[in-house]
């Protein structure tokens, strides 16, 4: 009984240390794309509503390819409109 305990704490502890930081994960990337201007997503030709869809339905996959596609163009569009 306390063994089969002890075992589901570990698995439950190892769950929320993979659990936890893709929570984080989103919420960053969720907000970096929420703080863009607008100017931005216009310069860049993305949109923003798609990449928050992006982000938020697709797991893990999501987060990543806003960060590798369209942030690098986002901060690029930035930069040249100030």
């Amino acid at each position: 009984m306390i063994g089969e305990l002890v075992e589901f704490g570990i698995v439950l502890g190892l769950m929320a240390l993979m659990v936890v930081p893709l929570f984080v994960f989103h919420i960053w990337a969720l907000v970096d794309l929420l703080k863009m201007p607008t100017t931005a997503w216009e310069t860049a030709e993305q949109n923003e509503i798609v990449w928050a869809i992006v982000v938020l339905a697709l797991a893990f996959v999501g987060p990543i390819l806003y960060l590798v596609i369209a942030r690098p163009q986002l901060l690029a569009a930035k930069a040249s409109s100030s």
